[in-house]
């Protein structure tokens, strides 16, 4: 079976922080800005690395190892869902499932299809994290974390 390169790719480490919050983040591949930043935000880019800002709280997306440039929320072309407050949330993007529609599954039925659903899609070489995901990487860990939280929500 034919997998995605973002699911399989190891995530490049990261050396910098946050020039926001100080928190370290994880590098973004050079195609993930190239698909989401808006025009006007990709001129400002300059030609270095960049790392994607874990922070709920922070309204840095991406910045730039040097912490000479960063981008908000209000620079992307997506909903960065980690980062949101209010629905919807996208959870993952190349499928169209969010937060909120994985809840509604779960508090109907006490399950989700959704993981089930990426999985198989993904296996068959359907995702475009890369490009989709603001992070630049699968969302399939970040699916499982939430289907677990689903779950404990139920003890």
């Amino acid at each position: 079976m034919r997998r995605c390169n973002c699911c399989t790719e190891e995530k490049p480490g990261s050396t910098s922080v946050c020039p926001e919050c100080g928190n370290p983040g994880p590098a973004v591949p050079e195609e993930t800005l190239t698909a989401l930043l808006r025009p006007e935000a990709s001129s400002r880019r300059l030609p270095v690395r960049y790392l994607f800002c874990e922070s709920h709280d922070c309204s840095t997306v991406y910045y730039s190892a040097t912490g000479a440039s960063r981008f908000t929320k209000s620079d992307l072309t997506v909903r960065v869902g980690s980062k949101e407050a209010e629905a919807p949330r996208p959870l993952c993007y190349c499928f169209g499932h969010t937060y909120e529609s994985m809840r509604e599954e779960w508090d109907q039925s006490h399950r989700t299809t959704a993981l089930a659903e990426i999985e198989t899609a993904t296996k068959a070489g359907a995702c475009r994290c890369r490009v989709t995901n603001p992070r630049g990487t699968c969302c399939l860990s970040e699916v499982r974390r939430f289907c677990d939280e689903l779950r404990e929500s139920e003890r």
